[in-house]
């Protein structure tokens, strides 16, 4: 960089100049901690497409918010002001920069999935950039801007970067994270990706200020501060359930727990077709209960026993598009493994008759397939979030292991930004709903299920469990 008589190089960091070495033919997830360079490290990646494919790179970046948005624009002028002069134009109207060998990038927030569509159809990009991926856009959003990387001739790419936390938390770290080795290929959705992880540690430029300022989370909030400061996407705990969700006390072994324990055992569900259908298996214990590591259950305590959720395993935000009919003997077998029949409490909406009274509901389509269902008290959804936030801090709830849907992402929902009080919708909370659905029950009268009723003695099971 060029100023009067004075020559500035611009040197990437070990992690930038690692990130610069991956073959062009891997996608990129750069994700990790707060202040590690992932940001100025993809500035670098577009600057070295632009360069490299002159008039033939076509570049689209986002960023959820409009002022982080502008704030990246101007780094990114200044970068490719250096390295190609004054004759950088940026045109503010339609958030474009023009260079002088002819490639051109085109920036735009993402406050909603349709501005990123109206965007992408119909354009074609050699290099897209999905900055800050964890507020946003859907995972669906991003995977549809795909469809616009065709270019001839020139390697395509896709760049993800994000920190842990927000609404696509879960299916970043489902993806890319979760048993990934860092800056080793791996195959997903027919691409090669690499994940690169980096954390303040990476980045010698920033200010000693800025790390301490990180200490603070660390006796506030240290689970935040374990994601953000070492970019452990497995130990954040979304903001709407910090400080009552305690894995190490509320998870128990399902071996642990048999079924007959229970005063009964129901379903609850959420339902979805092109967003996942959650059928969630639970009940209260009909005594008070200890696990063989001296955790004691209360009688009346709430255990979330056994699921089945309906998704697409690329992408945990999406359905499978499957019917009741379709889906009524996966809940049929889940009720049948705990001596149960298919029986519980279904998302009201479900009673819906769109198409006139004569039409059959989702409801009717699961009752034909014989999956006995009662519309849920549903009410509004703060009351019941907080009843089960009152559950957790009582000590009265709990999920056994094999619940992995609801594991994967209910504890790290996050708040919803308009109102505190409730989980962002664009999360991925159909679990948690369905889960709130079983606890509120059904809207009119009792829903019985099971096949059985807690025994008159108290039997000497042999199954590690003491009746207290």
């Amino acid at each position: 960089m060029e100023g009067g008589n004075m020559t500035q190089t611009i040197r990437p960091t070990p992690f930038q100049a690692q990130v610069l070495m991956v073959p062009e033919g891997h996608f990129l997830f750069l994700g990790g901690g707060r202040g590690g360079g992932k940001s100025f490290g993809l500035q670098l990646l577009i600057l070295r497409h632009v360069q490299q494919y002159k008039n033939r790179a076509r570049v689209l970046v986002t960023r959820r918010r409009l002022k982080s948005l502008l704030q990246f624009a101007e780094e990114l002028r200044a970068l490719l002001r250096s390295a190609f002069g004054p004759g950088v134009q940026f045109n503010m109207n339609d958030s474009i920069f023009r260079l002088p060998n002819g490639g051109t990038i085109q920036l735009t927030h993402c406050e909603s999935s349709s501005s990123i569509s109206d965007v992408a159809q119909g354009m074609n990009f050699s290099l897209i950039a999905v900055d800050e991926a964890g507020e946003g856009p859907g995972m669906e959003v991003i995977d549809q801007l795909g469809l616009s990387l065709r270019a001839p001739g020139v390697p395509l790419r896709m760049i993800l970067a994000g920190n842990p936390g927000g609404a696509n938390h879960s299916a970043l770290a489902e993806r890319y994270v979760t048993g990934r080795e860092p800056f080793v290929p791996f195959e997903f959705g027919g691409n090669s990706w690499v994940y690169c992880p980096s954390v303040l540690d990476d980045n010698p430029h920033l200010p000693d200020a800025y790390r301490r300022n990180f200490e603070v989370l660390r006796h506030t909030d240290p689970a935040l501060y374990k994601a953000m400061r070492t970019g452990d996407w497995s130990a954040i705990t979304g903001d709407f359930f910090a400080g009552t969700w305690r894995a190490d006390q509320m998870v128990i072994d399902h071996h642990d727990l048999p079924p007959h324990l229970f005063a009964s055992l129901k379903l609850g569900i959420d339902w979805g077709s092109a967003a996942p259908m959650v059928a969630m298996l639970g009940g209260q214990l009909a005594y008070d209960v200890r696990l063989p590591d001296d955790r004691v259950l209360p009688k009346g305590a709430w255990v979330l026993y056994d699921e089945h959720a309906e998704f697409d395993p690329r992408n945990l935000s999406r359905g499978t598009g499957r019917t009741p009919g379709q889906i009524a003997p996966a809940l049929h077998a889940v009720c049948a493994r705990n001596g149960i029949r298919a029986r519980g409490v279904i998302d009201s909406a479900a009673e819906a008759r769109t198409a006139g009274r004569m039409e059959a509901s989702i409801s009717d389509l699961f009752r034909e397939a014989g999956v006995r269902v009662t519309p849920a008290r549903k009410g509004p959804r703060v009351p019941r979030f907080e009843a089960l936030k009152s559950l957790m801090v009582q000590g009265e709830f709990f999920v056994t292991s094999r619940c992995r849907f609801w594991l994967q992402t209910v504890p790290a929902l996050p708040r919803d930004p308009r109102n505190p009080e409730d989980v962002d919708t664009r999360a991925v909370d159909h679990a948690l709903d369905a889960t709130s659905y079983l606890i509120a029950g059904a809207s009119s009268g009792h829903v019985a299920v099971g096949d059985f009723s807690p025994p008159r003695r108290l039997p000497d099971t042999g199954d590690r469990v003491m009746y207290v």
